[in-house]
């Protein structure tokens, strides 16, 4: 078997640009700041391992739960369009779910190491609605076995990076400033963004019978 090393790519960026451990950075310092380096590393790891069940059971189950429900692939795949658009958009105008949560009193209310692993580190911060519909969108796309291996192990990847990312959040904090983490900030707003037409564009055509034209993420080869 031939491994698709560009299909990999392409499932690796669309849920690397969702997910924007970039984006993290900041509300993660900010919660942890009292903590100890051992207690941080706990943090981030508690909270990667829940972000990759949440996500991969959420596409395990992604295509039995709409079919039970009735809703076509279009339709998961605009509704993933019009939540990751809103979300990109967020992120543009600077006003994210992360960014909420950098100025609200969050340390305050999490005293206990445990408390924000899960809530709200990985939901919503990590992995939110955006992230959990983009991942039901690309393994209903196809039913292959082969799809869903080339999927976790794009979640892999990105998860492996997230976890790299804020175990040197500090570091990379203080070398790129908050103006470098503002611009990468938006630049992965932008790259969301066309995701996310690019979602909607699919869904659109999936329903007046175009599904295949401008292919770019969602591809049945």
């Amino acid at each position: 078997m031939v491994i698709d090393f560009q299909m990999i790519f392409i499932l690796f960026s669309s849920l690397f640009a969702i997910l924007n451990p970039f984006g993290v950075i900041p509300p993660f310092l900010s919660l942890t700041s009292g903590y100890s380096e051992s207690e941080k590393i706990k943090v981030i790891q508690k909270s990667m391992i829940s972000a990759f069940l949440l996500l991969i059971v959420s596409g395990i189950l992604g295509k039995y739960i709409i079919a039970f429900f009735g809703i076509s692939i279009p339709a998961i795949r605009i509704t993933g369009g019009v939540l990751v658009f809103i979300v990109a958009l967020e992120i543009i105008t600077g006003n994210s779910t992360k960014q909420r949560a950098l100025k609200s009193n969050l340390p305050e209310q999490c005293q206990e190491v445990e408390d924000i692993s899960v809530v709200p580190l990985t939901i919503p911060l990590y992995a939110g609605p955006g992230a959990i519909s983009t991942m039901i969108a690309l393994t209903a796309q196809s039913g292959s076995y082969i799809h869903l291996a080339y999927l976790t192990i794009a979640l892999i990847m990105c998860i492996t990076i997230s976890y790299i990312i804020l175990r040197f959040s500090k570091d990379l904090e203080k070398k790129l400033g908050k103006v470098g983490f503002n611009v990468l900030t938006k630049l992965m707003g932008l790259m969301l963004m066309a995701i996310a037409v690019q979602m909607l564009l699919d869904g659109i055509g999936g329903y007046i019978g175009l599904e295949n034209s401008a292919n770019i993420i969602f591809n049945n080869s």
